[in-house]
């Protein structure tokens, strides 16, 4: 069975409605979440803790699932996204008794068949971003529940009258085994209601490309346990992020900067930094919930550079503080 969950609630009002309520001064469109599970908190498994079950994102391992047409409806934003943890360390080169993350990037594509080209495919996340896998014997640092990751696709990518297929896989060369790779996120089908067809698959046999050929893709039938891949919709809103009151101390050779954060559903915060103004980069790891701290090492804070804080809610709206400007230091 597929499920889909979707909330309308007008700001002000006690219940859910099918629309928001026209005298609202304000409305907030909940994000719709089409996956294999009626909720998509439910994907609990695998990604933060226990066995991993060998499910891991590789260079070699790709998942797929298949979800129905989306309903018809006016939106003006959609995402395709996955449940993702455990990330791998391994020990510094020049530290050994520091641990770094193995790094790599995991990607996501959607079409209508089983078959994935290129222009399909999309950047989620990199592991540096994936929340690590602690160790028994030594400190981790970024150890944390599995997360979902979120890429925004153009609407068009999305079919209101075909099957929607995701996959998801890794093209770096090292994530070849579950010791070594991210790891994602599953739930039971026995949460989620008997379903005759198999939606879901397992695909062994890729190398670093998610399969080109439909006929070669559904591999391995997955009927007793879904992956954690979803498409997410939004509707039009008039919902705003603010941020607010950017700071930045001295703290021996390192800086902490610090913002606050306005608004509803706020799933990640950062700091950005530019040179110019115009192109903005992301600097900061990302922070899920306040406070809004964040440690910059040395080479994070070059005077002359540009800083500011930034947010963003479950509907993908971003706000910006103002722009603080890295002093140089006094000659």
């Amino acid at each position: 069975m597929i499920f889909l969950v979707c909330a309308l609630l007008a700001l002000g009002a006690g219940t859910a409605s099918a629309q928001p309520t026209p005298a609202a001064s304000s409305t907030t469109a909940l994000p719709l979440y089409l996956s294999l599970s009626p909720n998509i908190n439910d994907f609990m498994r695998f990604a933060s803790g226990g066995p991993d079950s060998n499910w891991y994102i590789g260079f070699n391992n790709a998942w797929i699932v298949k979800l129905p047409a989306a309903p018809m409806g006016d939106y003006t934003r959609a995402y395709i996204g996955a449940k993702i943890g455990r990330a791998k360390t391994r020990p510094n080169a020049n530290k050994p008794w520091l641990r770094e993350i193995i790094d790599g990037k995991v990607y996501m594509a959607i079409s209508q068949s089983p078959s994935f080209a290129s222009e399909q495919s999309y950047f989620l996340a990199a592991a540096s971003d994936i929340p690590a896998e602690p160790d028994p014997q030594t400190f981790v640092e970024g150890v944390g529940e599995a997360q979902w990751f979120w890429s925004e696709v153009p609407i068009s990518a999305v079919s209101f009258t075909r099957a929607n297929y995701l996959i998801i896989w890794s093209p770096t060369k090292y994530f070849v085994r579950a010791s070594s790779s991210p790891i994602l996120a599953a739930a039971s089908a026995e949460d989620s209601g008997a379903s005759p067809e198999t939606r879901a698959w397992n695909n062994h046999s890729i190398t670093g490309v998610p399969p080109r050929n439909g006929a070669a893709a559904l591999e391995t039938p997955l009927n007793t346990i879904y992956p954690a891949l979803a498409i997410k919709l939004i509707s039009p809103n008039d919902d705003e992020i603010s941020v607010a009151d950017f700071s930045l101390s001295r703290v021996g050779r390192n800086a902490i900067a610090q913002f606050a954060v306005g608004g509803d559903d706020v799933i990640e915060a950062w700091v950005e930094t530019s040179r110019d103004q115009l192109d903005w980069q992301r600097l900061s790891k990302l922070r899920r919930e306040p406070p809004y701290l964040f440690t910059l090492s040395p080479e994070k804070i070059a005077p002359g550079n540009f800083l500011r804080g930034a947010a963003m809610d479950s509907s993908g709206n971003v706000g910006h503080s103002e722009t603080f400007a890295i002093p140089y230091a006094p000659r």
